[in-house]
């Protein structure tokens, strides 16, 4: 786990999460996690073993525009 500059963990442990959730949840404030649904979800609880995705872009056919 990386930590910030102020050396705090860059993703709380679960019972940190859960305790932030709840006060998120209760001050209507974003997570920035959203359900299927469109509403604010609380962080998910696999957080600390998500990994950037890193794929290389699909290579552009002849005669296909760069955007």
């Amino acid at each position: 786990m990386t930590a910030h500059i102020t050396g705090e963990p860059a993703i709380p442990d679960p019972e940190e999460r859960a305790a932030r959730n709840a006060a998120l949840f209760a001050h209507n404030i974003e997570t920035g996690f959203w359900d299927d649904q469109g509403r604010v979800a609380a962080w998910p609880d696999d957080i600390d073993e998500w990994e950037p995705e890193a794929t290389r872009p699909s290579p552009r056919q002849r005669g296909e525009p760069p955007f």
